[in-house]
């Protein structure tokens, strides 16, 4: 799967043909398993001394194995993540890992291959922080949360036509491959956060002004998709210019 400036990442799925209809049951269970009751329960364990930074699990899950993502369910894809996660801090061994994880999350021996895969991640990519947007220090926040309050006045209003270029090096992005290069218009304000595309590489909070974009759902996909409908994605302003004529 390729798009025309950067190979698609696995969070580009919403977008990407091929892979089928997404299955819907009203009546699916949260957990189909007891390991992956286990597995959620995990998630506060792990990231207490792992990931605290905006983005860095999600950036891990980015990085697995294309098997490890996606033949192992949801919470297998969890667990792959926990797994490079505690070998990248150094909390626990890759030794320790492969012996002992099955049974700590008590995994039947028919599910734990699919259960517990094993640890293969690409490693981290380098950044150039000269090809990041500054960092602006902003006032400490009362509780704990990514929204910050930037000086600054949006560049962009309700109404404007923008249109996002696309990443200028890899790593974590929440610019979805589908959106780049096409043209779509501000529909509403969002409060300012921390940019995922630096705190998930440990390089600064770099906040921006966060806006709704609507894009008409032929301009994305083509004649083939839904007509009148409206596709609404949330973009951060450094990757956002003014489209052509607007």
């Amino acid at each position: 799967m390729q798009s025309d400036s950067h190979e698609r990442s696995v969070h580009d799925l919403g977008g990407a043909s091929g892979f089928g209809p997404v299955p819907h049951d009203p009546d699916e269970p949260p957990f189909h398993a007891d390991w992956e009751r286990r597995v959620f329960g995990l998630l506060g364990a792990v990231t207490a001394s792992t990931a605290r930074r905006p983005g860095e699990f999600r950036y891990v899950l980015e990085r697995l194995d294309a098997s490890d993502y996606f033949d192992n369910g949801y919470y297998g894809r969890w667990l792959a993540g926990f797994e490079v996660l505690l070998g990248e801090y150094g909390v626990i061994s890759a030794d320790e890992m492969n012996s002992e994880v099955a049974e700590r999350i008590e995994v039947p021996a028919a599910e734990a291959a699919g259960a517990s895969p094993v640890q293969r991640a690409a490693p981290a990519a380098a950044l150039d922080a000269a090809l990041l947007p500054p960092d602006r220090p902003t006032p400490a926040p009362e509780r704990r949360t990514v929204r910050r309050q930037l000086p600054q006045r949006p560049r962009f209003e309700v109404g404007d036509r923008v249109v996002a270029p696309g990443p200028t090096q890899p790593g974590h992005t929440r610019l979805p491959s589908y959106a780049v290069g096409k043209p779509g218009t501000v529909a509403k304000l969002h409060p300012a956060e921390v940019l995922p595309d630096s705190t998930a590489h440990d390089m600064g909070e770099r906040p921006q002004h966060v806006y709704c974009v609507g894009y008409d759902a032929q301009t994305l996909w083509g004649d083939e998709a839904e007509p009148n409908t409206t596709i609404h994605v949330d973009l951060y302003e450094c990757y956002l210019t003014a489209a052509e004529g607007g």
